[in-house]
């Protein structure tokens, strides 16, 4: 009776294991298929068309509301703070993948680990053991500086 309950775990198990790589590959055959699309477009044209965008956005008129001076410089500064604010989610260019941004490196994929020491932001990858005040102050800057390459959105 047991060696028939663990055969059958068994088959369970690798079913269970069969379907979930299937479903990661899945995952990442669509990731590829919007990034072509995106990745056609030449680099100029693309930088163009943001440019006209936000040529477009700022000769907009406001809304002809008459607003207190006060209240007519509010808006003015709030894009300033939204686009010193960084994304709460970081996206690994080879494979698409989309993770929210870890407050602690020991939870950190690797995959941003090693973006970090690739882009030349930290030396090397820090092991659990070497964190300490002054190594979790270096890696805090540069996943801040990680986070604002627009290579990683």
């Amino acid at each position: 009776m047991a060696e028939v309950l663990f055969i059958l775990t068994t088959v369970f198990v690798a079913y269970v294991v069969f379907v979930v790589v299937e479903c990661e590959k899945r995952k990442i055959e669509e990731a590829k298929q919007k990034a072509k699309p995106a990745a056609s477009k030449p680099a100029a044209a693309a930088k163009a068309e943001s440019a006209v965008k936000a040529e477009s956005a700022a000769k907009t008129p406001a809304p002809s509301e008459k607003k207190p001076a006060s209240a007519a410089a509010k808006p003015q500064s709030q894009p300033a703070s939204a686009a010193g604010s960084l994304p709460d989610t970081l996206k690994n260019p080879e494979t698409g993948e989309e993770v929210k941004v870890p407050n602690n490196y020991r939870f950190t994929k690797r995959w941003i680990k090693e973006a970090l020491v690739a882009e030349g932001l930290l030396d090397k990858i820090y092991k659990n053991n070497e964190l300490d005040e002054e190594a979790t102050a270096k890696i805090k800057a540069a996943m801040d500086q990680l986070k604002m390459m627009d290579k990683y959105h």
